[in-house]
């Protein structure tokens, strides 16, 4: 892959180098969603089939893990998109309020990923609360996909407690579907593990046009041989597992032929050319991010 790791700016970055100032930001992130372009973008939205789970989620997701205002929440429904990726540990539980909060009355159209903290593991009591607070703060009866965060080894995915939590949940109606997420510059070695067991549904990876990624928060690099992760994303496929895909804008914006710059909606186009890919699940923080990124699908 060579050396590649001289840091890519995230995509608060770009825009912030890219636009008029930070108060021209502020503005268009926080202006009113068009409905007329909306409106039109729901007869645009693909939907694929999330392995054998047999779901139909939007193409690209909404990575709600940063989402603090309701109204991009609503903004996200306008354009068409349905299937949500948020997390227990996401501003202590707030996520999921606001979240729940939006959807409540459109539930049964959406389609719900949560997670438990890895900081859990082994703590059966503690997992166990993790999804019932999961389903009180979404206000929701079931969460369709409940994934294990942070995934960092073939012992992690094999680990009896987890799927006998998950299996109990499974049983009791309070999750659908179970799977696991995973940040390790391993991912698709722990991918691989967890298609073993034959015991997860979905698995969520790190897979952008870069081949690689900074972590945002944590510093951590990570780097991967794109051949050999889209062989084991159709191997996995081929085995039932619905895929999604995450940090799919942390390999930066891409420039498509034809077009006069790089953009993220580009980067998004560049994955979902990958049909073993169910989802891309792209973080959406203002109305700018919600539309570049729901576009990629057209």
């Amino acid at each position: 892959m060579g050396n590649k790791k001289e840091k890519k700016m995230n995509r608060k970055e770009f825009f912030t180098r890219t636009t008029e100032g930070i108060i021209g930001i502020g503005l268009a992130g926080l202006a009113a969603p068009d409905s007329g372009e909306s409106q039109a973008s729901k007869t645009n939205v693909e939907f694929r089939t999330l392995g054998k789970t047999g779901l139909k989620v939007s193409a690209v997701g909404i990575g709600a893990g940063r989402t603090n205002e309701p109204s991009v929440i609503k903004k996200c429904l306008d354009m068409g998109l349905n299937f949500f990726d948020t997390g227990r540990m996401y501003s202590e539980g707030k996520n999921e309020e606001i979240i729940g909060a939006v959807i409540k009355d459109i539930r049964k159209n959406m389609v719900i990923q949560s997670k438990i903290d890895q900081k859990l593991m082994g703590d059966r009591e503690a997992m166990e609360k993790s999804i019932d607070g999961s389903l009180k703060a979404l206000r929701t009866d079931f969460i369709d996909i409940m994934l294990v965060r942070g995934a960092t080894s073939e012992e992690f995915v094999n680990d009896p407690i987890l799927m006998e939590v998950f299996s109990k949940a499974k049983k009791s109606g309070k999750i659908r579907f179970c799977g696991f997420s995973s940040h390790a510059g391993s991912a698709d070695q722990i991918l691989r593990a967890g298609v073993k067991t034959k015991f997860y549904d979905v698995a969520m990876i790190p897979y952008n046009h870069a081949g690689h990624f900074t972590h945002s928060i944590y510093g951590i690099y990570s780097e991967w041989n794109q051949e050999a992760k889209e062989k084991e994303i159709a191997d996995a496929v081929a085995a039932g597992m619905g895929i999604l895909v995450m940090k799919t804008c942390s390999g930066g914006p891409r420039k498509e032929e034809g077009e006069p710059k790089e953009t993220y909606r580009s980067a998004l186009k560049w994955i979902l050319r990958n049909k073993n890919v169910s989802s891309v699940v792209a973080g959406m923080g203002n109305f700018r991010e919600v539309t570049e990124d729901t576009t990629a699908m057209w």
